[in-house]
């Protein structure tokens, strides 16, 4: 990102704040002609940014959980061909799991990687869990999850992207 100009940096940051803003407004806000705008948020949105959505306040929609499940696996000691085809199948079942906002590889407090996911209940969350074992007991050594509730109550800092434009 360092090869962005100055323009690229603050237009991102804008639209990390609130992407549905037109060009004329953005252009108003950064002191730059609708014409450059258009152009460089096409460059932004061809290089640096996988879409635009919308964030939905998860409770009112009936989320009551979000879960992190911390995992442990066994193919850092897997055969190359091996592993590629379980991290295959892996992906493609995560993929087709709708709750699932994030599922990562990482290293930290002896877990090889986490999923994000959102559910109904508490029910909702368990039979997740369940499927989730089951379809990979080849793979796994551990599951384990921390569960919060989704309600306002609880959350001290709302998810959203806009946090990021000050430091993009």
């Amino acid at each position: 990102m360092d090869e962005l100009k100055q323009i690229d940096h603050r237009l991102l940051g804008e639209l990390l704040k609130d992407s549905i803003r037109s060009d004329r407004e953005l252009a108003k806000i950064l002191g730059v002609s609708q014409p450059t705008v258009t152009r460089r948020r096409a460059n932004i949105e061809k290089t640096l940014t996988d879409g635009y959505t919308v964030i939905p306040k998860l409770n009112e929609l009936g989320f009551e959980i979000v879960a992190f499940t911390f995992i442990k696996h066994q193919l850092k000691l897997a055969k190359a061909q091996d592993r590629d085809e379980a991290y295959r199948r892996v992906k493609e079942w995560m993929m087709k799991q709708p709750n699932i906002i994030l599922a990562i590889e990482g290293q930290g407090m002896g877990w090889d990687g986490i999923l994000i996911s959102f559910h109904k209940n508490y029910s909702d969350f368990t039979e997740f869990i369940k499927e989730h074992n089951n379809v990979f007991s080849d793979l796994l050594l551990d599951a384990q999850s921390f569960i919060s509730s989704t309600s306002p109550k609880t959350t001290r800092k709302p998810f959203h992207l806009k946090y990021l434009a000050p430091i993009v």
